[in-house]
């Protein structure tokens, strides 16, 4: 009788996930292959977040839904992935799933919360930079972040490479977003730390606690 061999499908969910991502990039670039190309550079070009801002373009169109679909789907594989390190799980598509169920709904929260309490205590004008500045940097680092993803998930390089990446890219958007809109956050402090703790670290915390 002739051997079969074995085939470990283990990392067929990972590999189906980024040819999904890979399908959304294609079609992203299909819609507007420029604005794609803004949004990857956009630590780095500030007067493409400006225009942003000044057009006032609508969250819900076309784009914008499919590249907060890839961003999702980046952040949720990038925490699977991770989980690995510290918790003692093996990175399933079951547990894919569950995170990304969690990030779709965080992301859901942040810009109900940032456009309600805009809208709510009149701001809107004053922080629409601002707000344009955090949609531009949370595309731009599943942007960036996806093709490390791809790296480190099919060679052996450690996935503290990615976690390092993932951490310069997140404390990179911060700076940028303080640099930016230094004005505003000086004169509004303590609102601007509780802010961070609520929607960029108390997420990270919750994650682990659902995993563990």
């Amino acid at each position: 009788m002739q051997a079969l061999e074995r085939i470990d499908f283990s990392n067929n969910w990972l590999t189906l996930v980024c040819v999904f991502a890979l399908l959304l990039l294609v079609v992203l670039k299909t819609i507007n292959q420029q604005k794609l190309f803004g949004y990857s550079r956009a630590f780095f070009i500030k007067g493409f977040i400006v225009k942003k801002t000044e057009d006032r373009e609508s969250l819900f169109n076309i784009f914008n839904i499919v590249l907060l679909c890839f961003s999702a789907i980046v952040y949720a594989t990038f925490f699977s992935l991770i989980a690995e390190l510290f918790l003692d799980i093996t990175t399933s598509f079951t547990v894919f799933i569950s995170v990304l169920s969690f990030v779709v709904i965080y992301i859901i929260i942040f810009l109900v919360l940032d456009v309600g309490l805009a809208n709510l205590f009149e701001v809107k004008n004053e922080t629409s930079y601002l707000f344009s500045s955090k949609i531009a940097y949370l595309y731009n680092t599943s942007l960036i972040l996806f093709p490390v993803l791809i790296v480190i998930s099919y060679s052996n390089l450690s996935k503290y490479v990615l976690l390092g990446v993932f951490i310069a890219l997140f404390l990179l958007s911060l700076l940028l977003l303080f640099v930016n809109n230094k004005n505003l956050i000086l004169n509004k402090l303590f609102y601007f730390i509780l802010y961070l703790c609520a929607l960029e670290i108390a997420p990270l915390l919750i994650i682990y606690k659902i995993m563990v």
